[in-house]
């Protein structure tokens, strides 16, 4: 076939191909049009069925919302105003009319350049937005929600809601306001809405806060400075940081010349114009560390009201400073004030050397009504700022208590359970538990038995560790939480009667402690708001406490009793107000916190004073609970009591003082010392009736200072009173103070071992003779004795009943010449007296003189006893009759 028709074929065939490709082209076509119109009708259908479950629960349109919010008002306890939130200073509606062109101009530049164009939500302004947001490398993000959805935003929902569900239900909400109000009202709402830091709401009251001027006077570049704040109060308020609003200032001055609302040279004037702020508030309402308190508790009780417990956080803050509520405080304007200055007061600080790099001391405070509850006045610091210094330390501080909490975890449960009393005793003598090896405040001293009383008074260490340990350590924690101390750490240590362990308290609840005691044992919650009304007068929330009995009356007032001698004679002796008080000191661990609770029948008091931060475990505060607590505490508690009657504790029936010995506890033997006998108080179930036996009397040679042995010589004899106390450790290097440290009474301990020194008693003279001569003289003989150093005779004349020693010094001689005797019948004796002075039994003669006849006496009289007490010379004394 010729090479012409092949190549012929070859089209024809290629040809029928291509005609087949562009039917396949047509059905692939329908098939993808069939399948974007499903794709979009299920779009379409979930899109629908996705908002309509999004609106279901959209909020109820309501246009007051959209109004300028009411004013709530703060009162003191006399119903004298504080502060009014959100009051007239804060908040002025003004007409669209009353406000400067070009803060208009600039508001509608930086927010929503086509406000007048859209319907509430503008398409073209989110994509500009998200394309600039998306391929710009620097400058700020772009958002695209409208003027309209803010002020919806603001007055319907909590700004910080960022949900797919908010969002619909945001435009749903705009749509309807879009078609309810015209364009310059709803700029109106949102002028007079919008937050510009510094407690300013509105565009009148930011012109007034800032420029002390009206909203129709400010100038071209302090408009586009006030334009720039609401997007990030906290970031562009020029009191805040200068920088950031100038920089937003120049963003919103470009933004109008970019519209053509102003011209380049118009916005240059501007950014080149040097703005005059008014004085930057210091604090936007008085006596911020108590009102901004309020505020926190306020939320907390509108929280738990049935009528705003379905409003999330942000609405409920919403009612706060502005639901037109009335809040009616515990604060006593006169005593906060005092506080507040008083805690300001550098003088008081403690100037400690060598502390430029800690931060700097602070102080902390809360007074209280212990009957009510009522804070009368706090403060939780020394010179507040709201961005640097803010922290309420009286509240959310948490310090190591030290030693402050002993008689709530440890004295006043034992008190009330009835296993301790003042007047008991506890040891204060050196313990290990398991490695806890605690010492006292001064580490190398001990005192010994101690009555409970004396033990808190001096806030001795071993005898609250021992005292928490009998009571139990879970007993103990639940009587502390149940009268107020919440922060207790878990387990079952030991050292927390001393402070240790967990994060530390706050001086709310060290005051919500003491006041149980200082209310007779019954706890009344500590609060700053007494009532809240509505705008109609309408009660909210009143307090009305019944108050929980922790401690018996009784408890209460033996533990009170004991920390008013801790005051007259104890650790907080530096605190004198001319009236009962009772009061605890406590000094952390390395002397970093030092605190002070006191309180009278009026006013518990608590003080906290030490740093916030310390730079590592081992640099010591060097704070003093007494040097540096009472310059502060001694012209506080005098204030807040000028004014009021002196008055005691009330002793309750159902208590008994009892004399007891101090170092057993029990009633007085005879054998008590007279400074170790005292009288103190006890529950008349409680009552001692045993006597003391740990003193005893011994008798001990005053020679060896040991036991007197039955050798021991009369004139080295001597009783004493020794005090027989529990056995005790002693310490080794182990503990803090050193080795060898044991309790201070152990010295009052008898003896343990017999004299050495006299071992025997020499035999009694022997051959024992007696001649008479003429003239009266009788002379005696008698046979030496082994070991006798030497010998006294003794005579007993006609018609006496005991005989009298004739030497003076003891004789060597084995011979004694009695002369010049008138007749009679004599009796003479003589005993040996060895090289350690013990006598021994004497040999006994009898003879008339006249006669001169010897009566020789092998046995002794009837009249001789061999108990017959030595003199001293160590002679056996006969009825105490004789010389020595």
């Amino acid at each position: 076939m010729p090479k012409h028709n092949n190549n012929q074929r070859k089209i024809q065939a290629g040809g029928k191909y291509n005609g087949k490709k562009k039917l396949n082209k047509k059905r692939l076509i329908r098939f993808a049009l069939i399948l974007c119109a499903l794709f979009f009708l299920v779009s379409v259908s979930a899109t629908y069925f996705v908002v309509s479950a999004y609106l279901a629960d959209v909020p109820e349109w309501d246009p007051e919302r959209l109004l300028p919010s009411q004013t709530s008002f703060m009162y003191d306890r006399d119903g004298v105003l504080i502060s009014r939130l959100l009051g007239a200073q804060n908040r002025t509606s003004v007409e669209l009319s009353q406000i400067s062109p070009n803060l208009i101009n600039a508001f509608i530049a930086i927010e929503d350049a086509r406000f007048y164009e859209h319907p509430g939500l503008d398409i073209r302004g989110i994509m500009r937005a998200a394309y600039s947001n998306l391929f710009r490398s620097s400058g700020p993000l772009q958002g695209g929600s409208t003027i309209s959805q803010q002020l919806i935003k603001n007055a319907f929902f909590d700004p910080r809601d960022r949900t797919m569900r908010r969002k619909i239900q945001e435009l749903y909400l705009t749509f309807r306001l879009e078609q309810m109000f015209t364009k310059d009202e709803i700029l109106s709402m949102y002028l007079n809405f919008i937050f510009f830091d510094f407690n300013a709401y509105g565009v009148e009251a930011a012109t007034q806060t800032y420029f002390g001027k009206s909203s129709r006077e400010v100038t071209l570049a302090e408009a586009a400075i006030l334009a720039g704040i609401p997007n990030l109060p906290g970031r562009y308020s020029p009191w805040r940081n200068i920088d950031e609003a100038k920089s937003r200032q120049g963003l919103v001055l470009s933004r109008m010349v970019d519209l053509g609302m102003i011209t380049e040279e118009e916005a240059s004037k501007a950014r080149e114009e040097e703005l005059v702020l008014l004085e930057r508030p210091e604090q936007m309402m008085p006596f911020p560390w108590f009102s901004l308190q309020v505020l926190e508790d306020a939320h907390n009780i509108l929280a738990g009201t049935s009528q705003f417990a379905t409003l999330s956080a942000g609405e409920i803050w919403k009612v706060l400073y502005g639901g037109g509520l009335h809040i009616y405080t515990t604060l006593d304007r006169e005593k906060q004030a005092f506080i507040e200055k008083t805690i300001n007061n550098d003088a008081l600080y403690p100037r400690i050397r060598n502390d430029e790099h800690l931060p700097p001391v602070q102080a902390a405070v809360i007074v209280a009504e212990p009957s009510t509850g009522h804070i009368v006045a706090m403060s939780g610091g020394r010179d507040h700022d709201p961005e640097t210094n803010g922290m309420n330390r009286a509240i959310r501080g948490q310090r190591p208590p030290g030693s402050t909490l002993k008689p709530i975890l440890a004295y006043a449960p034992a008190f009330n359970e009835g296993i301790a009393s003042p007047g008991s005793i506890i040891d204060d003598a050196p313990g290990d538990w398991g490695g806890f090896r605690p010492t006292n405040y001064t580490p190398r001293k001990y005192n010994g038995l101690v009555t409970n009383r004396y033990s808190l008074l001096r806030s001795l260490n071993l005898p609250a560790v021992r005292l928490f340990q009998q009571l139990g350590i879970a007993k103990g924690k639940e009587y502390a939480k149940r009268m107020g101390i919440t922060n207790l750490p878990p387990g079952n240590e030991l050292g927390i009667v001393l402070g240790g362990g967990g994060d530390g308290y706050s001086v709310h609840e060290v005051a919500q402690a003491f006041a149980v005691l200082a209310n007779e044992g019954v706890r009344t919650d500590l609060v700053t708001i007494s009532k809240i009304t509505d705008s109609e007068g309408k009660i909210v929330y009143e307090n009305k406490q019944k108050g929980e009995e922790v401690l018996s009356p009784e408890a209460a007032w033996l533990t009170t009793d004991v920390l008013k001698d801790a005051v007259l004679r104890g650790t907080a002796a530096g605190v004198r107000i001319g009236r009962p008080l009772a009061a605890k000191t406590g000094t952390s661990d390395l002397s970093r916190d030092v605190w002070l609770a006191a309180y009278t029948p009026d006013y518990v008091t608590v003080f906290w004073l030490g740093r916030d931060r310390w730079p590592d475990k081992t640099t010591a505060g060097n704070f003093s609970s007494g040097r540096h607590t009472n310059p502060f505490m001694n012209p506080i508690l005098k204030f807040i009591h000028r004014e009021l009657p002196t008055r005691d504790f009330t002793r309750p029936g159902g208590l008994v003082k009892v004399t007891v010995c101090t170092k057993s506890g029990l009633r007085p033997s005879p054998h008590c010392p007279p400074e170790q006998i005292a009288s103190d108080w006890f529950l008349s179930s409680n009552v001692p009736t045993q006597i003391c036996k740990i003193h005893v009397e011994l008798e001990i040679c005053t020679q060896s200072g040991l036991l007197a042995g039955p050798f021991c010589p009369e004139n080295v004899r001597e009783k004493r009173v020794f005090l027989n106390r529990p056995p005790f450790i002693t310490t080794t290097n182990l503990w803090r103070g050193g080795a060898g440290l044991r309790p201070a009474d152990a010295a009052l301990m008898p003896p343990s071992r017999v004299c050495p020194l006299h071992t025997f008693r020499p035999g009694m003279p022997q051959n024992f003779e007696a001649a008479v001569s003429e003239g009266g003289n009788v002379t005696l003989t008698w046979t030496a004795v082994s070991n006798a150093r030497g010998y006294f005779i003794y005579r007993k004349n006609p018609g006496s009943n005991s005989f009298d020693l004739l030497n003076e010094l003891e004789t060597a001689q084995l011979s004694y010449t009695d002369s010049g005797l008138t007749p009679g019948h004599y009796s003479y004796q003589v005993l040996a007296i060895s090289k350690e002075g013990v006598a021994s039994e004497r040999a006994s003669i009898s003879v008339t003189v006249q006669d001169l006849l010897q009566q020789p006496q092998t046995q002794p009289p009837e009249d001789y006893s061999e108990t017959t007490p030595v003199n001293g010379n160590g002679n056996r004394n006969n009825n105490g009759n004789n010389r020595n």
